[in-house]
C-alpha cells in the first residue's frame, strides 16, 4: 500500500522540474526581450510634405534582423526632414520615407481656400496635386487660358466641412519656399482648381 510520504516523496522531482523550468523560460524571455535596438518611430501619422518635429516621433525598441539598414536607427535624428510618404502612426521610419537634403528649398505649409467645384470629391490627405489657375472674371477683357501654378506638390489637410454649407474647402499644401509667392499671388483673382495626380 502506497503512503502519503511516498506520494508526496514521488511529486517532490516533479514541483522541482516545474520550479526549474518556469525560472527558464522567466530568463529566456527577458533575454529575449532584451535583444533589438532602438529605431525612430512616428507617434502619429505623417504626411507627406511635412517637416518632422521632436514632438512628432519617438524611439522604440525592435529586433529587425536584416531589415535593420532600412530603417532609421536611434543614432540618426529624423527631426528636420521632410517627409517623402506617408508614415503610420507607430510605424518604424524608413529611410526612403523621408528627406534630410533641403538644399532645394525648404517646405513651407499654405493655407488655400477653394470651392468644392474645383476640388476632386474623392481627395484625401497625403496625395500629390497639381494647381491650377483659372481665370473667373467677369468683364470685358479676354479671358487668360487656364495656367498651371505648381505641380507635384502634397496635400497635409483637408477640411471639407464648409462643403454641406456652401462654403469653401480649407486646404493646407506644403510648396517649396520659392513657389509660395507664386501660389498667393494666384488666389488675389480668379479661382484655383485642384488637379489630383493620384495613381
Amino acid at each position: 500500500m502506497v503512503t502519503y510520504k511516498e506520494k508526496s516523496a514521488s511529486r517532490l522531482p516533479l514541483a522541482i522540474t516545474l520550479v526549474i523550468a518556469s525560472f527558464l523560460s522567466a530568463v529566456i524571455l527577458a533575454a529575449t526581450s532584451n535583444r533589438g535596438d532602438q529605431y525612430w518611430i512616428a507617434r502619429h501619422t505623417l504626411l507627406p510634405g511635412a517637416l518632422i518635429a521632436s514632438t512628432d516621433v519617438t524611439t522604440a525598441k525592435f529586433s529587425l534582423g536584416k531589415n535593420a539598414s532600412v530603417y532609421i536607427d536611434r543614432n540618426e535624428n529624423p527631426v528636420g526632414t521632410l517627409v517623402l510618404s506617408r508614415i503610420s502612426a507607430e510605424g518604424i521610419i524608413a529611410k526612403d520615407a523621408i528627406d534630410s537634403d533641403l538644399s532645394n528649398g525648404s517646405s513651407h505649409l499654405v493655407p488655400l481656400r477653394i470651392a468644392s467645384s474645383d476640388l476632386p470629391s474623392a481627395i484625401m490627405s497625403g496625395e500629390t496635386i497639381d494647381l491650377y489657375w483659372v481665370d473667373s472674371r467677369d468683364n470685358n477683357l479676354s479671358p487668360s487660358p487656364p495656367t498651371l501654378i505648381v505641380s507635384g506638390i502634397y496635400l497635409v489637410a483637408i477640411d471639407k466641412s464648409g462643403k454641406n454649407f456652401g462654403s469653401d474647402n480649407s486646404l493646407t499644401v506644403s510648396v517649396q519656399a520659392s513657389d509660395v509667392l507664386r501660389v498667393l499671388n494666384a488666389t488675389t483673382y480668379g479661382r484655383l482648381v485642384v488637379v489630383s495626380t493620384h495613381g
